[in-house]
């Protein structure tokens, strides 16, 4: 299995056998919404995991109750230079769903055995994990059975987008087709959401005039 990239995204601060949140490293770049990331477990006397998730949502909020941000007036570039020390009283927070795991080399596409523990280090996932994960659509219905207050067609869309994504791209047009025909499956019961998500994953751009 491909290697995961040198630095770390991010940092799990909770988690449990579903999701976890982590916190955004100074200077990292923000995962995209749908994306796929990894935590790894990696701890003595146990078999090391590597777990696979989808980005739910990516949250910049102060850290605590106390430290609350004003509207100034300045674009982010003027308050970069001349009150930098604003942006360090913030946080990044990444939300994410698991959806498999890799252990001894071979990716499941079911929940792990463990949870990912605090101060796990996250990577953004390697592109033959992300294949090999989304290869069997059974991803799409751990997300749709994915419990919370989140917009879960829009998650389902952009997931399979990302997923696309990772392919070589003569192979993209092909693998949306079949998610669509998955997820047709997936929300036979319920035609006008079935065809909503379906348009999603490939959206036709919406053009706009500009002129007066």
């Amino acid at each position: 299995m491909e290697d995961i990239a040198a630095k770390p995204l991010a940092e799990v601060m909770s988690g449990n056998l579903v999701s976890f949140t982590a916190d955004l490293r100074e200077g990292a770049p923000r995962p995209d919404f749908g994306s796929f990331i990894t935590s790894v477990l990696d701890e003595e006397g146990e078999t090391p995991l590597s777990i696979l998730a989808v980005v739910l949502d990516v949250v910049t909020c102060p850290p605590d109750s106390i430290h609350k941000p004003s509207a100034l007036g300045l674009s982010r570039r003027e308050l970069k230079k001349e009150q930098p020390h604003i942006f360090a009283l913030l946080k990044t927070e990444i939300k994410a769903a698991i959806l498999g795991y890799i252990e001894n080399g071979r990716v499941y596409n079911h929940l792990p055995p463990r949870s990912p523990l605090v101060h796990d280090f996250v990577y953004k996932a390697g592109k033959r994990a992300v294949i090999a994960l989304t290869d069997d659509f059974e991803y799409l219905r751990l997300l749709f059975n994915f419990s919370g207050d989140l917009p879960k067609d829009e998650i389902l869309a952009a997931t399979v987008r990302q997923a696309a994504l990772n392919r070589p791209q003569t192979e993209r047009e092909a693998y949306l087709v079949e998610a669509g025909q998955a997820l047709c499956q997936l929300l036979r019961s319920d035609y006008e959401r079935m065809v909503s998500v379906v348009r999603k994953i490939k959206p036709n751009p919406i053009y706009m005039s500009l002129e007066a």
